[in-house]
């Protein structure tokens, strides 16, 4: 650090002191690949946000049990029935970079650091005054960012949602990058395998993309991903799951990842785990 400015110095040293409060807030920042002068005005500025403010950024589904996901009277569903992926991202989003959770919940920006997700939409800083508005906006112009070039070089159709390769290409934590595993739901050891590498990846705050569908019973075209859910947390083996189309957060054993062809409203009313988006150490050049 002896090649640090003053700015910098100062910059980490506001940084630590906040980490006795909100440590994982600062973390978080750190790995969204915030420059270090927005990290020190988040540390600076944190004192003096509303506290329901600092509570959603500190946990942006602002519950830890099941239910609704409510930011005031915004309704965290996503926007139609093509965005589930979208409003699955955006969350996952919220949940590991402050900044846009900071923004989405309460329209504000730090200095001149904007998260490029924010960046990328339109009038991003007017026009979008409302909590509701922003959580629209954010999911839209997720949806048409990962329609580019998703099939070789070809747009994705929009009316497809989004497809899974596409969510490991925008999803960013620090070190890691992500990447698509398919599921066979009929093998115990396959489910167990799955259900670990997951777990782990939550006990470090990871959120987990996770599409779903049905089986044959319930159409051909059933049989491929058709919806999308976020694994929040686990507890002895329970995971908390984001579902969009509700806007609620329910209950998923790990025993009932195996496919019997009930249907589950933690699965988006679907039968079946398609694949999980996970993350893997990135490989050092």
């Amino acid at each position: 650090m002896s090649a640090s400015s003053p700015a910098d110095r100062k910059a980490l040293a506001a940084c630590r002191d906040q980490v006795v409060l909100d440590g994982a807030v600062i973390e978080r920042a750190a790995a969204s690949g915030a420059p270090l002068a927005a990290i020190a005005a988040l540390a600076e500025g944190w004192d003096r946000l509303p506290e329901g403010t600092r509570d959603l950024v500190r946990n942006p589904l602002g519950r830890t049990t099941p239910g609704p996901v409510k930011w005031g009277d915004t309704a965290a569903k996503q926007v139609d029935q093509t965005t589930c992926g979208a409003a699955v991202i955006a969350m996952e989003l919220m949940m590991t970079d402050p900044f846009v959770a900071l923004w989405v919940t309460s329209g504000r920006l730090l200095g001149d650091y904007v998260p490029a997700e924010v960046a990328a939409i339109d009038d991003f800083g007017r026009g979008l005054r409302s909590t509701e508005r922003r959580w629209r906006a954010l999911q839209r112009s997720l949806h048409v960012a990962t329609s580019r070039r998703a099939v070789a070089g070809l747009p994705w159709p929009r009316a497809l949602g989004t497809a899974p390769w596409r969510v490991d290409n925008v999803t960013r934590v620090a070190g890691l990058k992500f990447a698509t595993a398919l599921l066979d739901d009929s093998s115990v050891d396959d489910v167990a395998a799955m259900v670990a590498h997951a777990s782990a990846a939550l006990r470090e705050a990871i959120p987990v993309p996770m599409y779903t569908g049905g089986d044959s019973r319930m159409g051909v075209t059933a049989m491929v991903p058709r919806h999308v859910v976020l694994l929040t947390s686990v507890t002895d083996h329970v995971f908390l799951v984001y579902e969009p189309s509700s806007g609620q957060l329910r209950e998923l054993p790990g025993a009932l990842w195996l496919e019997d062809g009930t249907v589950r409203p933690a699965l988006g009313h679907w039968s079946r785990i398609c694949c999980l988006v996970l993350p893997v150490p990135r490989k050092r050049s």
